[in-house]
């Protein structure tokens, strides 16, 4: 049996997959303002005009792999609250599953701290757009243990922050060598997400 031959729309996702790649290796080296066109699409082995027909610029490659690592990053942490379930089990799961996605990726989590991107204003409102649906989508999970009164009521939008902010300050910590792996003190920061918002 022959092998089915890849689509075209196969071929173009594994094309930007492969420059979103190479960028972060050279954002991760340079920085964003440093690396010019070339270095991507040298480590990429693609064209320029490869390059800028899928992104439009080297700040459109930067604006694509941050959106995208939010994308990837928030539907893997949606996918753990759905199994957890009780209360303190979802709180600590977005401790956990941050922690251990950081050590696993800490190319793609160096990439979300850098505060490397000058982003467009279409940029700004697609990840305003991703916020919104994130934090809408972990408060719809937490809303039933919050009726129950195994959550404490608080505003919508301070959740999160409670639940992840700790955790992801002391992940910046470490990838700036300043603080040991956020494997070692998850269930700490765990637990102490759980005393702020349990009921």
């Amino acid at each position: 049996m022959m092998p089915t031959k890849p689509t075209r729309e196969t071929r173009t996702k594994a094309r930007k997959l492969s420059i979103l790649s190479a960028a972060l290796d050279c954002f991760c080296e340079k920085g964003v303002e440093a690396t010019a066109v070339a270095d991507i699409q040298r480590r990429a082995q693609c064209s320029v005009g490869s390059l800028y027909h899928h992104f439009g610029s080297k700040e459109g490659v930067a604006e694509e792999l941050f959106i995208v690592t939010i994308q990837k990053l928030n539907s893997g942490m949606l996918r753990k609250l759905k199994r957890s379930k009780h209360a303190e089990e979802s709180v600590k799961a977005v401790v956990f599953f941050y922690s251990d996605w950081s050590t696993r990726n800490p190319k793609l989590a160096r990439y979300l701290h850098s505060r490397d991107i000058d982003f467009s204003p279409e940029a700004k409102t697609r990840l305003r757009l991703l916020r919104r649906e994130y934090i809408a989508s972990v408060f719809t999970g937490f809303a039933g243990f919050v009726e129950r009164g195994d959550m404490a009521v608080l505003p919508a939008d301070a959740y999160v922050p409670l639940i992840s902010g700790p955790i992801q300050e002391y992940t910046r910590l470490w990838l700036a060598g300043q603080a040991g792996s956020p494997s070692q003190v998850k269930g700490l920061f765990a637990e102490a997400a759980w005393n702020a918002v349990k009921g």
